[in-house]
């Protein structure tokens, strides 16, 4: 780099290659889960946010509540449920978005 521009090419600063390759955090989806009725016993649960787990099985996508911890490690990746994950590239926020799980933009910032 010379004078904050990349080799080959002096149209591109420093700045507007982070721009070009942004990284992104990742919250994982949730799920409202509690009891459902009018009974007056009811009113003593409430609703819990229930996070999944985001797993990347051969580029396949999936979610899960409760993983095996031994299946973990024979995944390809693996997002935790309930945790924010940093540096995301944008070929892995366009592949979970695409694979129609239920994760869009919206899980995901620019970091």
């Amino acid at each position: 780099m010379i004078d904050g521009r990349a080799r080959g090419n002096s149209s591109l600063t420093v700045s507007s290659l982070r721009r070009i390759m942004a990284t992104y955090t990742f919250l994982t989806p949730t799920l409202e889960q509690g009891l459902i009725g009018g009974h007056r016993l009811f009113q003593f649960f409430t609703q819990r946010t229930k996070s999944y787990t985001v797993i990347n099985d051969g580029g396949v996508y999936s979610l899960t509540q409760y993983p095996a911890q031994d299946d973990l490690e024979t995944y390809t990746a693996h997002y935790m449920g309930g945790l924010i994950h940093t540096g995301i590239s944008d070929a892995i926020r366009t592949a979970m978005i695409a694979a129609n799980i239920g994760i869009t933009a919206s899980n995901f910032t620019t970091e």
